[in-house]
């Protein structure tokens, strides 16, 4: 079946991408490895309009309920391999199966930089990890590094420094990229800041 619209990715644009397919009655599917996106691992978000402040978490339980209004199918946990030109369509080959659409929307959203440092991969999981809101509660009580000076970064020191005995922000460039909301209160929670550090 050739489906009106294949959307790749169920992070806040994709998302919002599938309820105006809906509104317009396409046939539409999504497909994601997870819903929410990068969302669903931030803290506090108080930047989302509507919403002062909510969880990642909460953020992606309203998401998915917006998708259950609509009626929309949701193929959650594939991975997308491969887009292709297919007649007068796409062809979207996941590690599941495969789907054809008329059109594509790729919302796929960011993947965490990795450093490239010695023992990024040896230690990936048993002390380096990208997720603060996933492995944050295994270092409780620990000192804790963050590297990073962006929003990411100080959404991950903000959350950390809820439960680590000390959290430092390090940052390569000469500035910090993060909103300067977010920076002060790291400040006010007792974050040590590291930048420039190369």
């Amino acid at each position: 079946m050739t489906r009106d619209l294949v959307i790749v990715g169920a992070g806040p644009a994709g998302i919002t991408a599938a309820i105006y397919a809906a509104r317009k009655r396409l046939n539409t599917l999504v497909v994601s490895r997870d819903i929410g996106g990068q969302a669903a691992a931030s803290w506090d978000v108080e930047n989302y309009t509507g919403y002062q402040m909510i969880t990642g978490p909460e953020l992606v339980v309203k998401f998915k309920e917006h998708l259950e209004k609509f009626n929309l199918p949701v193929q959650e946990g594939e991975t997308v391999m491969r887009l292709a030109p297919d007649g007068s369509g796409f062809l979207v080959q996941t590690d599941r199966g495969e789907y054809r659409a008329r059109t594509v929307i790729v919302a796929s959203g960011r993947t965490p930089r990795r450093l490239g440092v010695p023992g990024e991969e040896e230690f990936r999981n048993r002390g380096v990890t990208w997720c603060a809101t996933c492995d944050g509660p295994l270092f409780a009580g620990q000192r804790v590094a963050v590297v990073g000076g962006g929003n990411s970064g100080f959404d991950a020191a903000l959350q950390l420094l809820r439960i680590a005995s000390s959290v430092t922000v390090i940052e390569a460039a000469d500035r910090l990229r993060a909103d300067p909301v977010m920076v002060e209160k790291a400040k006010a929670g007792g974050a040590e800041l590291l930048f420039p550090a190369m």
